[in-house]
């Protein structure tokens, strides 16, 4: 992370200036076309694209399909939207495509991963430098995710997680269900032995049943959706939440974000914690005239109102937990402001360096 910082400080001056050149005229035309044109004249008769970084029937997918069919009537100039999928990286490629590729016009969006704020505090999206650069548009859902065991399991608590070990399913190596246990262990000394590989979490959800894990992680939205009977047959122990406060249906389990006994512990378990409170949301590319991304932050707002938009919510089973624009972007400069020493060691934890 350092090497890189000091590698784009070291970059000849000569550089800097024809970038600046470039990205100031680049600006200079944008400025000049939205001036143009009102927000409706430019939206009037136009398609616009929300790009999804996964593939269909997923729950990105379900949450961006839901807002193509009820956002354009609140846009001025009443545009087409429509869905495209472009899986790759575990979201990664649809966030680079928006940072660097997509038109600076707010004629494309996007529902990319909730860890890219994450991701780029990291370093490990080179295209994407900075997340708070993005134009937040706002939230439609929280993606509380719950860690819990099998009900013969031990282990039925986190403090009983700190005096002795429990085998959970992941996964794969850099999903939450593998980092997260991994940040805690080191942070508040709890024995997660993380076993990754599973394709999915019914994958893990098997092999739970079947004693070859204890435990494991999944949303709480998914869960209520696809293994209600866990919860209503007491099936499951749940052991922590990742968020940062508690989902309501769960206001006694311990919340990531609020663990920690050091300052850097703290901000170490917001910094994954952030995560969940992003969610499912929509964007728009750095760049885009301001006037045109309060125009969609305004439309977003009175889709989230319209009836039709919840009665069309309810019928998929979409739980929503919205969130505005302008909380999201907040939430976005704090993680990238996270001191450089908890960067690095958050790194160090998930074997990034």
């Amino acid at each position: 992370m350092q090497m890189r910082r000091q590698a784009r400080a070291t970059r000849p001056a000569h550089w800097l200036v024809a970038g600046a050149l470039t990205a100031f005229a680049a600006l200079g035309a944008t400025q000049a076309m939205a001036q143009a044109e009102s927000v409706e004249e430019f939206y009037s008769g136009r398609t616009v694209k929300i790009v999804v970084g996964f593939s269909p029937g997923g729950g990105y997918d379900l949450y961006a399909r839901l807002a193509a069919d009820h956002l354009g009537k609140h846009i001025p100039g009443n545009p087409t939207v429509i869905v495209e999928n472009m899986p790759g990286g575990g979201g990664r490629r649809a966030a680079g495509y928006l940072a660097t590729v997509a038109p600076k016009d707010g004629s494309e969006l996007s529902l990319i991963v909730q860890s890219v704020a994450f991701d780029s505090a990291l370093g490990e999206l080179p295209e994407v430098e900075d997340a708070s650069d993005f134009n937040f548009i706002g939230r439609l859902t929280s993606n509380v995710e719950l860690q819990f065991t099998w009900h013969t399991s031990d282990v039925k608590s986190l403090e009983d997680a700190k005096q002795q070990d429990v085998i959970v399913g992941a996964t794969g190596p850099t999903s939450p269900s593998s980092t997260v246990p991994r940040m805690l262990n080191e942070t508040i000394g709890t024995q997660f032995n993380v076993v990754t590989g599973y394709g999915g979490t019914s994958e893990v959800a098997l092999a739970m049943e079947r004693g070859e894990v204890e435990g494991m992680m999944q949303g709480v939205e998914s869960l209520k959706s696809t293994r209600a009977n866990w919860l209503e047959q007491d099936q499951i122990n749940p052991i922590w939440q990742l968020a940062l406060r508690p989902h309501p249906e769960f206001p006694d389990t311990p919340v990531v974000g609020e663990l920690g006994d050091t300052d850097e512990d703290k901000r170490m378990l917001r910094l994954i914690a952030g995560t969940s409170e992003i969610g499912r949301w929509l964007a728009a590319p750095p760049g885009v005239p301001q006037e045109r991304v309060q125009a969609l932050r305004q439309a977003f707002q009175a889709m989230l109102d319209d009836p039709e938009f919840q009665a069309d919510a309810e019928k998929r089973n979409a739980a929503l937990d919205p969130a505005t624009g302008e909380e999201l972007q907040a939430l976005a400069e704090e993680t990238m402001q996270t001191p450089e020493p908890v960067i690095e060691r958050t790194r160090a934890v998930l074997g990034l360096d």
